[in-house]
């Protein structure tokens, strides 16, 4: 069936909606019955009819309840998506940011940017946030089907700025066919996703496949200190960096105990005395990705001055747990080599003792895990290495992985994730830091293919309500 008879059939059906997936299907929504990497949508076509789709698409006939309409499902998938929402696409100014590490952080700066002047809206691991709302999702980068209902919706709100983080699973996986950028920013590339790219050479040419979908009068920013920056090229690019040469050129970095202050170096000439409420080198980066970007959108040079000194907490992101504890208790999702190495580093300079306590997610890229072994006991004080959503693999193996690389002695292994931060908190010492890094600000545990309820903020909070109690 032509995609014309197709959106004549869905409107003589009263379709309110397009889903490929049952986990967000909604009364009423045609049923997109597609072929997937793990699973296939015919597999699901009784649950969907069950949840209430009103009709299904599919390669061919089936017995179902409802209406199936025939066609050539990936032919036509994403021109329907768009037709039947109306292109919403064409209504918003997105933002697109990618790179291994930063992009949470990065689109978070940049959000809390554009909301000086308008009504923006953030996409990414952190979920979906815009006016005050916030929807929690699994994705870094939605899939096209879901991310363009939700286009929809924020059109509908009038909403017209949108900044996501753009994975380059998402990129690879076609999550963004048909969709066009006004900025894209690119943070950095290190070691991760090996699993799927099988080299660095075809992860850094997922994450170019971004920069390939800037739309006329867009512009590209990069960060010139990355080794991988050169290979960024686009007719209208802005460079940021702290080493090598760059149109914002970062210079005088200094810490007081509210702020990072910086200068930086521009085409328009010298901003002096830049103040962000967040530390380390590496937001240092991200907040001037993020100037770039809001001053692409007109925002004023002394909106953004002020913006920077009130960054919104960004939940999972070296987030502070303690309160008046002569130690400190943070929660980070650094869980690559360079992001854990950033921040230990930067943790060395601010306390007397680190103490980490880490694992590496199961079903996810193995090669990594002696890397991080490596630098969480060069780095750190104390190490306890724990489990981290084993998933299908044996916490032990995956602790194994961790140790191959080790040459020191300064670890132990804990299992049991709520034990060893329980542990490292019992024990902490004054002037100490305890980093509890690798899940963020993630709500769940995987093991087994069971999803458990989890957080690490609330553990490490437990623990610290019964150290208090002991120490009285």
């Amino acid at each position: 069936m032509t995609l014309n008879k197709i959106l004549q059939k869905l409107e003589k059906l009263k379709i309110t909606g397009i889903s490929d997936d049952t986990r967000y299907l909604q009364t009423g929504e045609l049923f997109v019955a597609r072929r997937g990497q793990k699973d296939s949508g015919l597999n699901h076509v009784r649950e969907a009819v069950a949840l209430g789709a009103k009709a299904i698409l599919a390669e061919a006939e089936m017995d179902a309840e409802v209406p199936v309409i025939v066609a050539d499902v990936e032919k036509v998938f994403p021109e329907l998506l768009f037709r039947f929402y109306d292109f919403p696409q064409n209504e918003l100014r997105l933002i697109g940011v990618t790179g291994t590490d930063g992009k949470t952080t990065t689109a978070s700066i940049i959000e809390h940017l554009l909301n000086q002047n308008y009504n923006a809206c953030y996409i990414g691991t952190n979920g979906i946030r815009h006016g005050g709302q916030r929807e929690k999702t699994k994705y870094t980068t939605l899939p096209l089907c879901l991310l363009v209902k939700k286009m929809r919706l924020l059109a509908d709100k009038n909403i017209r700025h949108v900044v996501m983080e753009v994975s380059s699973q998402g990129l690879i996986n076609k999550r963004l066919d048909g969709i066009d950028f006004e900025v894209a920013v690119f943070t950095n590339l290190s070691h991760e996703h090996l699993d799927s790219h099988g080299t660095m050479e075809n992860y850094l040419e997922a994450k170019k496949l971004l920069f390939s979908k800037i739309e006329r009068g867009g512009i590209g920013v990069v960060n010139s200190d990355s080794p991988y920056s050169r290979h960024f090229q686009v007719k209208k690019l802005f460079t940021y960096g702290i080493k090598e040469k760059a149109d914002f050129k970062v210079l005088n970095i200094r810490e007081s105990s509210k702020y990072t202050s910086f200068d930086i170096l521009t085409p328009e000439g010298l901003w002096e005395d830049v103040r962000i409420n967040l530390f380390g080198t590496f937001n240092v980066y991200n907040a001037v990705a993020a100037i770039i970007t809001a001053l692409h959108f007109k925002i004023p040079k002394q909106t953004i001055y002020s913006a920077l000194k009130a960054i919104p907490k960004i939940d999972g992101r070296m987030e502070v747990i303690t309160r008046d504890e002569p130690f400190t208790v943070y929660v980070d999702f650094a869980h690559t080599p360079n992001a854990l190495k950033e921040i230990l580093a930067w943790l060395k300079t601010k306390h007397e003792r680190i103490v980490l306590v880490l694992g590496s997610a199961g079903g996810k890229d193995r090669s990594k895990r002696p890397l991080i072994g490596a630098i969480a006991t060069e780095f750190a004080d104390r190490v306890i290495f724990t489990s981290e959503d084993p998933r299908f693999e044996k916490p032990e193996d995956i602790v194994s992985d961790l140790l191959r690389d080790v040459k020191k002695s300064n670890y132990k292994v804990i299992l049991d994730r709520k034990e060893a931060i329980r542990y490292a908190i019992h024990n902490a010492t004054p002037g100490e830091a305890i980093l509890i890094a690798g899940k963020g600000n993630d709500d769940y545990y995987e093991e087994n293919g069971i999803i458990h309820p989890y957080s690490d903020a609330e553990v490490a909070e437990v623990a610290l309500a019964e150290r208090k109690k002991e120490i009285k």
